[in-house]
């Protein structure tokens, strides 16, 4: 189940965020040309120690100036026998010289519910529900009006429209607001690789990438100290929709107990995903 003061549910909203893990993810650059219309399927599995814990599908629509993405994650293999979960993400905006958000929803249902509700307007979070409450602690760095301005939420960080090149795709600093935490994540160029994976062939761009948290986290704890000063957080990157949005094609975290890999197992027309809505907002 997701918990708000570990690290596991972080790492599942990270998960939820770029595909998987919000901790590892891009918007465009100022000044790129606005994206056009394009749809992304694709499928995950994600791993603990070597062993399966879950899998995901995930489906972006662009369309006429706005995009639509949904994510369903749940939990498999042995994970299963110690809690069967399911988890539905959502989030909707628009697309220009920048990723824009206007909603974000989080649904996971398992031994307890966790539920995010919020919306934002021009990158400022406007209304917000989130389900469990963040527990009050005397470390707690508190959740200022300021923290929830100019930021994007975890789904919709995983989005990237056209990029100039490749290292347009990592050189940015990311500022993500998941409900409960604030924080930012900052990404850099480490190059390119050629990938093979079904429904996509071609080179691959690597992000290193660094989290920096901002608020809601507890100040001094082990596992905040870990997270600050771990560089062993990558992402790789695949151009999909005919070259239009770039999505994670593989996330690798190393947590205090062991390391977190995500992988695209398929893209394209054979990753049956379902019926994606309408991007018109």
């Amino acid at each position: 189940m997701v918990r708000v003061d570990t690290l596991p549910r972080r790492l599942k909203g990270a998960m939820a965020a770029a595909a998987f893990v919000a901790t590892l993810s891009a918007v465009p650059p100022s000044g790129a040309a606005a994206a056009r219309e394009g749809e992304v399927q694709a499928l995950y599995s994600a791993s603990f120690m070597g062993i399966g814990i879950a899998k995901g599908s995930l489906s972006i629509r662009v369309e006429r100036g706005a995009y639509a993405a949904k994510l369903h994650i749940s939990t498999a293999g042995l994970a299963r026998i110690v809690s069967s979960e399911e988890s539905y993400i959502n989030a909707k905006g628009y697309v220009g010289s920048s990723l824009v958000p206007s909603t974000y929803e989080l649904m996971s249902r398992g031994d307890t519910v966790t539920q995010v509700s919020m919306s934002l307007g021009g990158g400022n979070v406007r209304s917000l529900k989130a389900i469990p409450e963040l527990i009050e602690r005397e470390d707690r760095v508190p959740v200022t009006s300021a923290a929830k301005r100019r930021v994007v939420d975890p789904l919709s960080a995983a989005i990237l429209p056209i990029v100039r090149d490749d290292k347009d795709v990592c050189d940015r600093t990311l500022p993500v607001f998941d409900g409960w935490t604030r924080y930012d994540i900052k990404l850099s160029y480490s190059g390119t690789e050629a990938v093979n994976i079904p429904g996509y062939k071609g080179d691959a761009v690597h992000c290193s990438a660094r989290w920096v948290p901002v608020a809601g986290h507890r100040e001094g704890t082990k596992s905040t100290e870990y997270m600050r000063d771990n560089r062993d957080l990558d992402v790789w990157f695949v151009p999909m929709a005919e070259g239009r949005v770039m999505v994670p094609s593989r996330i690798s975290v190393k947590t205090m107990r062991g390391l977190l890999l995500v992988v695209a197992t398929q893209f394209g027309e054979n990753a049956k995903l379902g019926k994606v809505e309408q991007a018109s907002n």
